[in-house]
């Protein structure tokens, strides 16, 4: 997820994970997931901006936004090392090149969920006039990437001069604003979108902002307190999903230390030390010690180490596996053959990829789940052919699984031919 490194009043107008140079200048640099990247380049001749991009729909639009609420930025230098989940770059290209469907989809992007779907018709269409997008994908050498940026400045066409957008068009996302507090509901499963978590440093302030599955931005909330906005979202109805409001609870925790002590803060990654001095807040209330030097039952104690987390089975363990034994592996669905029964190709993890990547074998597992199966990721809708799922239990003599985790990963995983 995107989080401001630095914000301009009037330009940049939405937040995102960039710094900014001069912004009279020609060139906007999108790192993608090089982060070491943007300082060196941010303060070059020319560039009028330096970031990165982590998503091919939120993080896209982002950049599609604020390139056209500046009409002097006539180049996108693509550089740096792209998601290969995400695939941001090769989408930007995309793009440039080819548009958007009807249903906002960038046509010919390889990325996952590559959908546009707060940017109007007028914006794309002047973003693919005004900008220039030069792919040089993979380029980390700074040294090759400053004498680019220089030839891009000297061959500088000037201020785009199609139609501008107008304020509207520019102000970015808008959000309904709701406030934090509330009591404690019983959760039902029903999903009602997802979260981008961030810090107003300047406000000291946690963000939260709720987007609908289709990414279209809906309610924002601002707080200090991780509690008080976890009951928030569980007032509003925003969260019923119980795995999910667990996480929640854990980021909005991550992000109220970050901004009590001054750290950094990027949702789904680990607390780090901030690269730039901030100031640190006090403890809520409800952190505090009742006495002087003695700590509340509330107050956080030093985590334990966390467990690392185990790759699937590989082939020759499964066959090994006597009856009764504990299994942990990751199939590709080939057949319903019940209600809670189906069939699928035990996949052996990448080397590279060991979590997110997978190839196909010969053989072959049955499985069954019952209503006690825990489903940590996804529906069980989402249990069809052709779906990835990660699945723990136990086999009986006859070879057959029987789940008690189910994990869904058709959306965040692939198959490697």
């Amino acid at each position: 997820m995107l989080v401001s490194i630095k914000t301009v009043a009037s330009w940049p107008v939405i937040a995102g994970s960039y710094k900014v140079g001069d912004p009279s200048g020609p060139v906007a640099v999108c790192a993608l997931t090089s982060e070491r990247l943007v300082d060196p380049l941010v303060g070059l001749p020319g560039v009028a901006i330096a970031g990165m991009v982590y998503t091919a729909n939120l993080g896209i639009t982002r950049i599609v936004v604020n390139i056209t609420a500046n009409p002097a930025i006539r180049f996108l230098l693509i550089c740096g090392r792209d998601s290969p989940l995400f695939k941001p770059g090769q989408s930007l290209v995309a793009l440039s090149e080819h548009g958007v469907d009807d249903e906002k989809k960038i046509v010919g992007a390889a990325g996952y969920d590559p959908v546009l779907a707060t940017l109007s018709p007028d914006q794309i269409k002047q973003f693919r006039k005004q900008v220039e997008v030069l792919d040089w994908t993979g380029e980390e050498d700074v040294d090759a990437l400053k004498g680019n940026i220089a030839g891009l400045f000297a061959r500088s066409p000037g201020l785009f001069k199609g139609e501008v957008g107008t304020t509207a068009f520019m102000r970015g996302e808008q959000f309904v604003s709701i406030r934090p507090g509330g009591l404690r509901e019983p959760l039902v499963y029903d999903p009602k979108g997802y979260f981008v978590i961030s810090l107003d440093r300047e406000k000291e302030e946690i963000v939260l902002r709720h987007y609908l599955t289709d990414h279209t931005p809906a309610h924002e909330m601002r707080g200090r307190g991780a509690m008080s906005m976890l009951l928030g979202l569980l007032r509003e109805g925003l969260v019923t999903q119980l795995s999910h409001a667990g996480y929640l609870g854990e980021e909005l925790a991550k992000a109220q230390t970050a901004l009590q002590f001054g750290l950094r803060y990027d949702q789904d990654r680990p607390l780090r030390p901030s690269e730039t001095p901030v100031k640190t807040l006090a403890a809520p209330a409800s952190m505090q010690s009742t006495r002087e030097g003695e700590p509340t039952d509330s107050q956080p104690q030093i985590p334990a180490k966390m467990p690392a987390i185990r790759q699937p089975m590989t082939l020759q363990e499964l066959q090994s596996a006597g009856t009764g034994s504990k299994v942990d592996l990751v199939l590709s669905v080939s057949e319903i053959s019940g209600p809670q029964k189906f069939t699928g190709d035990f996949l052996v993890s990448d080397e590279a990829e060991p979590f997110n990547a997978f190839h196909r074998t010969k053989e072959r597992v049955i499985a069954e789940w019952a209503a006690s199966t825990r489903i940590i990721m996804g529906v069980v809708d989402e249990i069809v052919v052709g779906a990835l799922l990660r699945l723990s239990g136990r086999i009986d003599e006859s070879r057959l699984v029987h789940v008690d985790q189910l994990v869904i990963l058709s959306k965040v995983a692939r198959i490697v031919e």
